[in-house]
């Protein structure tokens, strides 16, 4: 365990180094006329490799991100990183480049995952979209589908047939999961000398994240490149969110927009407590609640910038007198360069903001006037 926390600690590491930007001229644009401060004969052995691995890379790719990614895979020991892109109701057709460059804030640090072409577009039934990135091209994928039969109790899972496979470990764009008890995909990912690593990501069910890519029996490692790392600092704290209303919008594929309010404060006894409703746009409240914040920790016993909202229905158009609860887990994540604005993370699934909401990253706001 500690080896794999060194490990991480260690990719983080050069993931923000390659996002700070590298000043050193790509060996493509190295020519008679520019000027080298090191001449060839001084460089040494190691950057020699560096710049034959560079000319390897594939060319519809930005190599700069690309090649920051790999290099801390490679540092971290990893035979591939894996990144949950997002979430996607149906229809899902195949303008899925239009879908990526949406994500924003993962193309901030890996472009190159907008530039993945159609050919390595993998798709099968589901609704969410995962990058997978070998950590060496020498190494071969495939992509199989998966099936649960009905008629067992053992829930052991059927291969089915190969959708990709490529003799090259290139970037991929894998479409997958209809379902959010079992995935449906196995990917395989297979060394040089023959070793196998077999990942099926899913999002936990526990708090969202992503699973099911070290769960098989190889010591391979996965890494996730999903979530940029982030400090405590760039979340709200407690009291820099209460006697504010936050506000958000959902829009319904129905063409019905919801409004979203927020409300935190402290109550006569000094307890984080929160006020939730949703509705739909110029109409009744739908659902009222009301409950108490809990701040989350990690391992260290540090606050990691997450809340709990422990919450239970006290009102609205759907409360009969009966009460239900209503438990989440959010970070709210400051917008930069605005004082009066914030993004709500959600990480958790089995309880969004309300029914149909999972998965999703709402951006609050706080009203004026």
């Amino acid at each position: 365990m500690k080896k794999i926390l060194s490990m991480l600690m260690a990719f983080a590491m050069i993931l923000s180094f390659a996002a700070c930007g590298n000043d050193t001229p790509n060996p493509e644009q190295v020519g008679p006329d520019t000027e080298n401060p090191q001449s060839e004969a001084d460089k040494p052995e190691k950057e020699e490799e560096n710049e034959a691995e560079i000319e390897e890379l594939p060319a519809d790719v930005s190599n700069k991100d690309y090649e920051g990614l790999v290099e801390g895979l490679g540092f971290a020991e990893a035979i591939c990183g894996v990144a949950y892109v997002g979430f996607f109701e149906d229809p899902f057709d195949d303008d899925y480049a239009a879908i990526v460059e949406k994500q924003t804030e993962l193309l901030e640090i890996y472009s190159f995952v907008a530039e993945i072409p159609d050919e390595r577009f993998v798709k099968t039934d589901g609704y969410e979209l995962y990058c997978i990135v070998p950590a060496n091209l020498d190494c071969s994928v495939k992509v199989e589908e998966l099936s649960m039969p009905e008629d067992t109790e053992a829930w052991e899972p059927i291969i089915g047939e190969v959708i990709y496979e490529s003799e090259t470990g290139e970037p991929i764009l894998l479409k997958c999961n209809e379902s959010d008890i079992f995935t449906n995909v196995l990917v395989t990912i297979t060394t040089p000398d023959g070793v196998e690593k077999k990942l099926s990501p899913y999002l936990s069910l526990m708090d969202g994240s992503l699973a099911g890519i070290n769960e098989d029996e190889s010591e391979l490692l996965a890494l996730d490149f999903s979530r940029p790392e982030m400090s405590t600092e760039d979340f709200y704290t407690f009291d820099e969110l209460i006697n504010i209303e936050w506000g958000s919008f959902y829009y319904h594929d129905d063409g019905s927009t919801y409004v979203m309010n927020l409300s935190f404060y402290y109550d006569e006894n000094d307890r984080k407590c929160v006020s939730f409703w949703y509705g739909l746009e110029n109409s009744d409240i739908d659902e009222i609640f009301d409950g108490t914040v809990y701040e989350s920790f990690d391992e260290n016993g540090n606050w990691d910038g997450g809340y709990t909202l422990d919450m239970s229905l006290t009102g609205g158009l759907f409360y009969n007198g009966e009460s239900y609860p209503h438990v989440c887990s959010y970070k709210f994540q400051k917008e930069e360069g605005s004082e009066d604005s914030m993004y709500a993370i959600h990480y958790g699934t089995e309880s969004p903001f309300f029914m149909g909401t999972e998965y999703q990253t709402f951006y609050f706001f706080q009203p004026k006037g």
